[in-house]
């Protein structure tokens, strides 16, 4: 058996940000399953998976609106004079197609208005109407007392902090990755 952090024979290393990576060839089942990478991910996208339900479900039941919606709103937030449909969906990483949907069922609730762009006719603008912002307002203290539950009383500031941090720069490395959608 090799000391952990060794590297064996079928691997080879790779360098990934300053530390060496064996870059082994999977051939069964089990060395998937015990596979540190595919585990992290797994850990990963299983808490991902587990604070949306519960922050999506806050946000439903105090606020009437999905956890799409939250998003949308919160970005409209910050775009008080409306923001393109391209913005929308690039932010929200959703093809153009899917962010349309969406803000039609939006614009349907009343929570967002579409308009043309003064200076770009083709591009329509959207933005948050007042209801809009009363849904905002009540799905973000749902929003935040569900974070404080779930995550701010797991971990300590420390530890939320490199967290956040290290997941911000593994977001932004994916995004950089992202092709364009359509």
């Amino acid at each position: 058996m090799r000391p952990p952090g060794t590297i064996g024979p079928g691997t080879s290393s790779i360098n990934q940000g300053g530390l060496a990576v064996a870059e082994q060839q999977i051939s069964s089942g089990a060395q998937a399953a015990a596979d540190p990478r595919i585990r992290a991910v797994g850990v990963l996208l299983s808490a991902s998976a587990l604070l949306e339900h519960q922050l999506g479900t806050a946000i439903q039941r105090e606020a009437g609106i999905s956890h799409s919606m939250f998003e949308i709103l919160l970005i409209l937030a910050e775009r008080p004079d409306g923001a393109p449909m391209s913005e929308l969906s690039g932010r929200l990483v959703v093809t153009s197609g899917g962010a349309t949907r969406l803000v039609d069922r939006m614009v349907k609730a009343g929570l967002v208005e579409r308009r043309p762009s003064p200076s770009d006719r083709r591009v329509q603008l959207v933005s948050m109407t007042e209801q809009g912002e009363t849904a905002l307002v009540r799905a973000a203290r749902a929003h935040v007392r569900e974070t404080d539950r779930q995550l701010y009383a797991a971990l300590p500031p420390e530890e939320l902090t490199a967290m956040i941090g290290a997941l911000d720069r593994v977001g932004r490395h994916a995004r950089s990755l992202l092709p364009p959608l359509r």
